[in-house]
């Protein structure tokens, strides 16, 4: 629009612009930021590894992220980590024994801090609010914070909307400082296979986290990378492990590991 193009002549390219403006549509984000990338993954054998030489770690730990497992989360081989992350999806239609289960699974894993959100199969099963005494081993997280101890990350773990794609206003609730995302749906153009939410992209380029955790788009299962204008960086995983068609169910992709 006239009033969008004026706009964005009258502010220098390192403006980062508050969220009002962005959410009344008087500023597009790709004025101010390059658009994502494809990030290439290292097959691991039983995972895969990011290996983009533009990650720092920051806190010496390992990511391991897995998602729609689907009620098939014991055909997953989970490397080693410090922290794991199920981006949604645990079950199959929301069954109630696949949760008790899945929560059964994560308690014999080794993983120090284990962090989950709901997927679409979850979001509105009968027992969605009895899930936090369901995934007793696990801190799940709804529109909520973790703070990982020792000056760990902070992590935000959204719940699950569909694509919005004239805006969300729960993404705004996903707070500055925010080091990793996790929402069971991917943003747009970010390992989404072209089902993801602008809203979503939106929120990431104003928060800026290192690492968004998602899922929901089986067969787009890998990674991607955002370049921000004021030089940070922030890594897509799609986690999805159940695979597509006649995999729809069944364990197709390895967890994906990463180093911060």
């Amino acid at each position: 629009s006239s009033a969008r193009a004026a706009l964005s002549a009258l502010v220098p390219s390192s403006y980062t612009a508050p969220r009002a403006l962005h959410t009344m549509g008087l500023l597009g984000s790709k004025a101010f930021s390059q658009g994502p990338a494809t990030l290439p993954l290292s097959d691991a054998g039983s995972h895969s590894v990011v290996t983009d030489t533009s990650v720092r770690p920051k806190w010496g730990l390992r990511i391991v992220c897995i998602s729609d497992t689907h009620g098939s989360h014991r055909d997953v081989t989970v490397p080693a980590g410090d922290i794991l992350i199920h981006a949604g999806d645990f079950t199959a239609y929301g069954k109630e024994a696949h949760a008790k289960d899945f929560n059964d699974w994560l308690g014999e894993l080794p993983h120090r801090t284990k962090l989950v959100v709901v997927g679409n199969h979850e979001n509105n099963a009968e027992w969605i609010g009895r899930v936090e005494n369901i995934l007793s081993n696990a801190t799940f997280l709804r529109q909520s914070s973790h703070e990982c101890p020792s000056g760990g990350p902070v992590v935000f773990g959204t719940d699950f909307y569909w694509p919005c794609p004239s805006g969300n206003p729960y993404y705004d609730q996903i707070p500055e400082g925010t080091s990793i995302l996790i929402a069971h749906g991917p943003a747009a153009g970010c390992a989404d296979g072209g089902k993801g939410c602008s809203s979503l992209l939106e929120a990431v380029r104003l928060v800026k986290p290192v690492l968004v955790v998602s899922g929901h788009v089986h067969f787009a299962h890998g990674a991607a990378a955002l370049q921000h204008p004021t030089g940070e960086r922030t890594i897509f995983l799609n986690a999805a492990n159940c695979g597509s068609g006649p995999k729809e169910r069944s364990i197709a992709h390895g967890p994906i590991a990463i180093e911060l």
